[in-house]
């Protein structure tokens, strides 16, 4: 019986199941958006322009199928991610497995482009930016002017991203990767784009907005709503337990490694944080939330390699997802 339990796990933690889950998410996306009943959730704006899917992009067929493109690129990138700094200490596909899981059980994020998509995919590739800064402060001005004017930019098309630029302020000091230089190349990384911006007329002062608060309940359904909210509050909950347990671990990595996952450590709570603060807009930060549990389940996964029937945490987090996407589908 241990052969096949072994066998079931090294599937859950390969190739196979990501591309299998990969699948999975795009004939779900296709099905919620061919129902027409799960419109991208309005999440406000930027300083002078939206995130809105039809804003970007009008043609509801072309963001879905921006949206899912962004989805695996996320998840390869997550992948590429470890392999670069080994933050999960092993090999794996079951952290991208479980977003894309978890993306694919709420339609409201995976069948339109949106602010949460883009939001999530600007953060890993600026962490590819920032643990490439680990202790070279001398050195990371170039990098750190890199995060921080791509997140200026982001800043125009909706202020949730001023959330971003805090985090990774945190994410700097606790990389020990910024100086005094690196606080002016950080300084003229925010100002870029809005000097590039009013230089050319491309916006105007005039035209700046400020924050729109649109709140998601307003576009849901009851029995929506309750999914909604019941499905993040699991997936939050999820997230902060697996972050405790796994942590008692982590604590016994190398320094690097250690802060790398705290960082992680932030990302989760500052998402969490987030919702509760700005509820009226929590979509925005579901694909975020998802991917931190991700990487806490791949943690958990890895860690547990010697237990054999690991793969049922797994396979009851797979019941869960689906059972929430049918729930959706039928509500």
């Amino acid at each position: 019986m241990s052969y096949y339990e072994d066998r079931i796990n090294e599937f859950l933690n390969g190739r196979a199941f990501m591309t299998l889950q990969a699948v999975a998410l795009v004939a779900c996306s296709l099905l919620a958006y061919a129902s027409g009943r799960f419109e991208s959730i309005d999440t406000g704006n930027g300083v002078f322009f939206s995130l809105a899917a039809n804003y970007l992009i009008p043609d509801a067929r072309v963001s879905l199928v921006v949206n899912m493109a962004a989805l695996l690129a996320i998840a390869f990138s997550t992948i590429v991610l470890n392999k670069v700094y080994n933050f999960v200490r092993s090999v794996t596909f079951i952290g991208a497995s479980v977003f894309l899981l978890l993306m694919m059980a709420n339609p409201f994020v995976c069948t339109q482009l949106n602010a949460g998509t883009v939001l999530l995919l600007v953060a890993v590739v600026s962490m590819f930016v920032m643990f490439s800064t680990y202790q070279r402060k001398g050195t990371s001005q170039r990098s750190v002017y890199i995060i921080f004017a791509l997140l200026s930019l982001c800043c125009m098309f909706q202020y949730a991203f001023i959330v971003l630029v805090v985090t990774f302020v945190v994410g700097l000091l606790m990389m020990r990767g910024i100086d005094f230089r690196g606080i002016i190349a950080m300084l003229l990384g925010l100002a870029t784009p809005f000097w590039i911006g009013l230089g050319l007329g491309l916006v105007d002062v005039h035209t700046a907005m400020l924050p729109e608060i649109e709140t998601i309940w307003k576009q849901l359904q009851g029995n929506q709503m309750q999914l909604v909210i019941a499905s993040t509050a699991v997936v939050a909950v999820l997230a902060v337990v697996l972050m405790i347990a796994n942590m008692f671990t982590i604590l016994n990595y190398r320094l690097q490694i250690r802060v790398y996952n705290s960082f992680f450590l932030v990302l989760t709570v500052v998402a969490i944080g987030m919702m509760c603060i700005d509820y009226r807009n929590m979509m925005i930060y579901v694909p975020l939330l998802n991917w931190c549990l991700a990487i806490q389940v791949a943690h958990a996964f890895t860690i547990n390699n010697t237990l054999t029937r690991r793969y049922i945490p797994v396979l009851l987090l797979i019941a869960g997802a689906w059972a929430i996407y049918v729930a959706h589908i039928i509500s």
